[in-house]
């Protein structure tokens, strides 16, 4: 299998739909303070699929959202039971974190 292009974007710089498609274009941000963001790609999708794309969308941001609640939870438990210890993290080949949504 070939791999797929990945875009990143810090935001959304525009939305077009014609033709029943949308056009979403993505922008990322300059390393320049003030700078515009510059495009980075276009996601293109059916208008049929945007609300079924939103829901993946919504469902990914509220487990992100708890995950980092947990996250902070955790860490404030630790700090208050171990100051003085550092986590153990040796022979683990994850990114802290990272999940993956298959829905």
């Amino acid at each position: 299998m070939a791999a797929s292009p990945i875009i990143f974007g810090d935001g959304v710089l525009d939305v077009h739909i014609a033709n029943g498609v949308a056009r979403l274009t993505f922008g990322a941000a300059t390393a320049q303070k003030d700078a515009k963001p510059e495009p980075s790609g276009t996601l293109v999708v059916p208008v049929v699929q945007l609300p079924a794309l939103a829901r993946v969308m919504v469902e990914v941001t509220k487990q992100v959202e708890q995950r980092a609640k947990e996250a902070m939870a955790q860490a404030q438990n630790q700090a208050k039971a171990a100051p003085a210890e550092a986590p153990a993290t040796a022979g683990t080949d994850q990114v802290t974190g990272a999940f993956r949504f298959n829905g």
